[in-house]
């Protein structure tokens, strides 16, 4: 739906004409305000890339009409449905073009499907309070809950406790929608047990359907004792998930031998931790962080394993134990 405005801003895309009309988008408290010529490129997924780029900025890559299904990382149309003239002044900034100015860095960022190393870099070249300063505003000025994910992902990755304080001013005023972003927050600004307790009291009200994915997403990052007993507690049905948590936690052979002992579910989880630690290539998160059973009594491994699978010989049994006794100089130290 287009709606006919008059107004003396400029344009959210060419940042030349005045804004003479609004077009839905994906968000209903967020419409795009454009200049007609802007619009009508907009909807034929036409866009000059510093077009695409501005409109970036304020609504990320993830809206409808911005995402890679029709530009690319520079902001160039890959199904336009009219011929785009671009010129050397309609080109999106590269990187290097913004990483010495902190606005425009933070603004590169949030057109950016991930927060890549090479931003995360520069960001860290920049003045940490005056960065908080600016990734704050930015999260409260906005209602777009993209670009707000994007501020808290640079708390976590570039900030660190420097943001502490904000940290702890978002779980008193907790949004739900950023659980995620604010859990990663969390684990690099305040210390673990007190990171921990906000996550684990937010993580209570999911359903049992829900928990393993959302524990995941929010407890990696610790790597942390503290999640591995919190899953003896609440782990009531195997999932992937929950040895893809335990496994970057780096839990100790003791208490691997402990899961086992404990039966299903835990011992299905002990084995897919076990087995986790050897899915290089297959795993982009095993792949960063290399996680290891630690303090393992290697004289033990095959006796534990096989004593288990003589109770429990199903396929899917048999398969984790061969996997992990095939690659026990991986998952083992």
């Amino acid at each position: 739906m287009v709606v006919l405005v008059l107004s003396t801003e400029l344009c959210e895309a060419c940042k030349i004409n005045s804004i003479s009309v609004e077009e839905e988008s994906d968000d209903e408290n967020q419409p795009y305000r454009l200049c007609q010529g802007c619009r009508d490129r907009l909807v034929r997924y036409s866009l000059k890339p510093i077009e695409w780029y501005n409109l970036a900025v304020i609504h990320s890559p993830k809206k409808f009409l911005l995402h890679d299904d029709f530009y690319d990382d520079d902001g160039e149309a890959a199904q336009p449905e009219e011929e785009v003239d671009v010129s050397d002044n309609d080109m999106a900034p590269s990187l290097e073009d913004v990483q010495n100015d902190m606005e425009l860095l933070l603004d590169f960022s949030i057109t950016r499907w991930f927060l890549d190393d090479d931003i995360i870099y520069a960001l860290n070249q920049h003045d940490k309070i005056s960065l908080l300063n600016s990734v704050k505003s930015r999260f409260y000025e906005t209602v777009n809950d993209e670009v707000k994910s994007r501020m808290l992902e640079i708390a976590a990755d570039v900030l660190g406790d420097i943001a502490s304080d904000w940290v702890r001013e978002l779980w008193d005023h907790y949004d739900e929608n950023f659980i995620i972003q604010l859990s990663w927050a969390t684990s690099s600004s305040l210390p673990a047990k007190e990171g921990l307790n906000y996550v684990f009291e937010k993580l209570q009200s999911l359903s049992d359907k829900q928990l393993p994915i959302s524990a995941f997403s929010c407890l990696h990052r610790f790597r942390s004792n503290d999640v591995l007993d919190w899953i003896e507690k609440n782990c009531i049905a195997f999932h992937d998930h929950w040895g893809r948590l335990a496994a970057l936690c780096f839990p100790t052979w003791e208490r691997m031998k402990t899961w086992l002992a404990e039966g299903r579910p835990l011992s299905l989880v002990a084995l897919d931790t076990m087995a986790k630690c050897a899915a290089i290539g297959n795993d982009p998160y095993v792949e960063r962080f290399k996680p290891k059973i630690l303090k393992t009594d290697m004289s033990e491994i095959n006796t534990v394993l096989d004593s288990y699978y003589e109770n429990d010989d199903v396929p899917r049994v048999k398969n984790k134990r061969e996997r992990i006794l095939d690659h026990k100089e991986v998952i083992f130290e």
